[in-house]
């Protein structure tokens, strides 16, 4: 196939292809309010993992974000864990995930996890900025939600199944 590429119709068609790829590359900014209800953008934070990793919020533009508040000491945190695993293998590469302990250890979460077999990274709140930052009671499970452009479209209290997960998912990827 032979075309001119002094041709100006060419021209604007190659620039018209490239402008929507440039349009999604900067679609993620939001103008939303910083807050922690929903429609509005969580206040940047990083968290130091127990992998030795950096969970920077302001590194998850583009993702989807899970955000899983937990403790050792709470039963419905820890029999929906596994969800949250399933969910970030199964779109590891979509969305951004971090399961946040409290700040109140009653047990070694490191030495609780060891023998777990969860994908997702994991890290301790330890002076309460996370859970001040999304509007955290205390009460635990909490489990906050942003698409793509960090924005909050979940942050409640209260056990999550796995089929709630995968509607947040869909949610927060319209």
């Amino acid at each position: 196939v032979w075309f001119n590429f002094l041709d100006p119709s060419v021209k604007n068609a190659a620039e018209s292809q490239a402008e929507p790829a440039a349009a999604a590359a900067g679609s993620y900014e939001s103008s939303a309010p910083v807050g922690h209800d929903v429609g509005q953008q969580l206040e940047d934070f990083t968290l130091e993992c127990y992998d030795g990793s950096k969970f920077h919020l302001a590194d998850t533009r583009g993702k989807i974000v899970f955000i899983n508040f937990w403790a050792t000491h709470c039963m419905p945190c820890i029999h929906e864990l596994p969800y949250f695993s399933d969910l970030y293998t199964a779109h590891k590469d979509d969305i951004a995930m971090i399961a946040v302990h409290s700040k109140l250890i009653t047990s070694d979460p490191v030495a609780f996890l060891a023998d777990k077999d969860f994908a997702m990274p994991f890290a301790t709140d330890t002076d309460d900025a996370v859970n001040n930052i999304v509007g955290g009671t205390g009460t635990l499970p909490q489990t906050v939600v942003l698409n793509r452009r960090g924005e909050v479209v979940y942050n409640k209290v209260g056990s999550i199944t796995p089929e709630v997960l995968s509607a947040l998912y869909d949610e927060a990827n319209k």
